[in-house]
């Protein structure tokens, strides 16, 4: 019975739109008539997105041309221009629904004779825009962050996984689960075996001296010695067969240090610093790692392969997002142009 409503109803406005063709029809008033014949096709959800992307749709050009849509207005140009402007503020989810609503009201407007040929017959939906390159911190950010940390209330703790993070690239959940035994610490190079890597796939990671010297002094009073390079490093755990691996990081309480409380401690540093506009307030564990990963490839461009291999990368794809540009990089290569008149 729906069906044969809605056919009887389409054909009701075929022929009046045959003999009003031409005519300047207010859009507006051929909304009731598209709902009911969409009612019988698409669910009430869809019914009422595409009605209020339409509405939307009809006030936006009355804002922009200071008069009612007509029928007749409706152009490749028109669309296009509302799809565009769309993207300025919108999800692609939602400009692609809009899309898809405004295909469908013109489609309809086509199929019943209002319009002779379908304007939206080459009205795309937007692909989905790859992910920006991600915000680094600048030296004077990881500078404020560190000395929040030399400042808390853990401080030697505090600074060396801060340190570890931004000096190797690693993942919060992969730091959290370090064993003393994980690290081979010399007073000239050290390495760390990252053995629960995403996809459990362990990989070894080289320690520069920052990172050294940050888990000197984190170490030096556990094991009793001074807080230098080669101290620590004559005294630093060996792993042997049959003995236990002990967490290398110790929470207030001497138990494990979970991975929630090192997002809490980042987390507060970060609040302490943005608060005095140091450091970004976005900014949190995995801002460490980008800033490796992103310093790594200033100072060896192009080198995919190897960056992949310190962040635990299975694909080259996953790391090429640290080759894009940030929009104010974009933005300071279009301002140099030869193009631009008033360009410094």
């Amino acid at each position: 019975m729906v069906k044969n409503a809605a056919r009887k109803t389409r054909e009701k406005h075929t022929t009046l739109g045959r003999e009003i063709l031409g005519t300047s029809r207010l859009a507006e008033d051929l909304l009731a008539p598209w709902f009911q014949d969409l009612a019988a096709d698409r669910a009430p959800a869809t019914v009422r997105r595409y009605a209020s992307a339409v509405r939307r749709f009809l006030r936006w050009y009355q804002t922009q041309e200071h008069r009612p849509l007509q029928v007749g207005d409706l152009t490749p140009i028109v669309l296009v221009g509302y799809r565009n402007a769309l993207q300025h503020t919108e999800a692609t989810s939602t400009v692609n629904t809009h899309v898809c609503a405004l295909r469908a009201f013109v489609s309809w407007l086509t199929t019943t004779g209002y319009l002779a040929v379908n304007p939206a017959l080459r009205l795309k939906l937007i692909g989905r825009q790859g992910s920006p390159a991600p915000q680094a911190l600048t030296d004077t950010q990881v500078n404020a962050l560190l000395r929040a940390a030399a400042r808390s209330r853990h401080a030697p703790r505090d600074v060396a996984i801060l340190q570890v993070l931004l000096q190797t690239g690693m993942r919060i959940g992969e730091c959290a689960a370090l064993m003393w035994e994980d690290i081979s610490f010399g007073e000239k190079r050290g390495t760390v075996m990252i053995r629960a890597g995403k996809g459990n796939k362990a990989r070894c990671v080289p320690l520069n001296a920052s990172a050294r010297q940050a888990l000197a002094e984190y170490a030096a009073p556990v094991v009793a010695v001074p807080p230098t390079l080669k101290a620590v490093a004559t005294v630093w755990p060996v792993p042997h067969a049959g003995n236990v691996p002990s967490p290398l990081w110790r929470s207030q309480k001497s138990g494990r240090l979970s991975v929630s409380a090192m997002g809490r401690m980042i987390d507060g540093l970060v609040r302490s610093c943005a608060s005095r506009g140091l450091v970004p307030a976005t900014a949190g564990a995995h801002t460490l790692r980008h800033t490796f990963a992103t310093r790594y490839l200033a100072t060896h461009p192009g080198d995919l392969v190897s960056i992949a291999a310190l962040l635990g990368h299975s694909s080259l794809n996953t790391t090429r997002i640290y080759v894009q540009l940030t929009a104010e990089q974009l933005a300071e290569r279009v301002e140099s142009l030869d193009l631009n008149a008033y360009s410094g």
